[in-house]
């Protein structure tokens, strides 16, 4: 399966397969040889997930894909946690252009958050308890449970007072059900923590 896909790849990348005999490290970042392609793929199952992609590498616990259309395209980066062509973000317009760059990957672009704020819960829905049992986990605050309820009824409502944004949105990386419903306090209202294409600035 994995040799049908690379004959539908990237002609500079076939060449370069074709002239490595081991996985190549560079940077943090891990190129798979051939030997390696069958089991990476197969172990985070990209077929299922992504069909007609190949992960060409890893950088932690994020792939780096190729299309198998034989359009020569970009070369994109996905987290292994969430994968979908929705969650693909470019890291070289073609695979020979990363190649030359010494397999490089573009920064992190950085939020632009303050260091700490207030944080607020807003916008549950009206079956919220999961979420909000998963938010107290999440922001280890000691709300009680018989008091969940009452907090639903009273939202917008402070869930932590000074919290690290930064740190917040690493950890909402892991919980994408609580992105849409946490808020920091801004001079101009509530901001999301999340970045969205819209922010939902009140």
């Amino acid at each position: 399966m994995v040799e049908q896909l690379v004959s539908r790849m990237d002609a500079a990348y076939q060449r370069w397969l074709s002239s490595v005999t081991a996985d190549v490290v560079a940077d943090g970042v891990v190129v798979y040889c051939l030997g390696s392609l069958l089991e990476r793929n197969t172990t985070y199952g990209i077929g299922n997930w992504l069909p007609g992609y190949l992960m060409i590498g890893q950088e932690g616990d994020r792939g780096l894909l190729l299309r198998c259309d034989g359009g020569g395209g970009p070369v994109f980066r996905a987290d292994l946690g969430g994968l979908g062509e929705v969650d693909l973000a470019v890291v070289a317009p073609v695979f020979e252009v990363w190649l030359r760059s010494g397999f490089a990957l573009p920064p992190d672009p950085q939020p632009d958050l303050p260091p700490t704020a207030d944080v607020y819960l807003d916008k549950l829905p009206d079956d919220a308890v999961r979420v909000l049992v998963r938010a107290r986990k999440l922001l280890g605050v000691d709300w009680r449970f018989g008091d969940l309820k009452a907090l639903h009824a009273a939202q917008p409502f402070l869930a932590a007072r000074s919290a690290r944004l930064y740190a917040l949105r690493r950890d909402l990386e892991y919980a994408p059900e609580l992105r849409p419903y946490l808020f920091y306090a801004t001079d101009h209202g509530l901001a999301t923590v999340w970045p969205t294409d819209n922010p939902d600035n009140r």
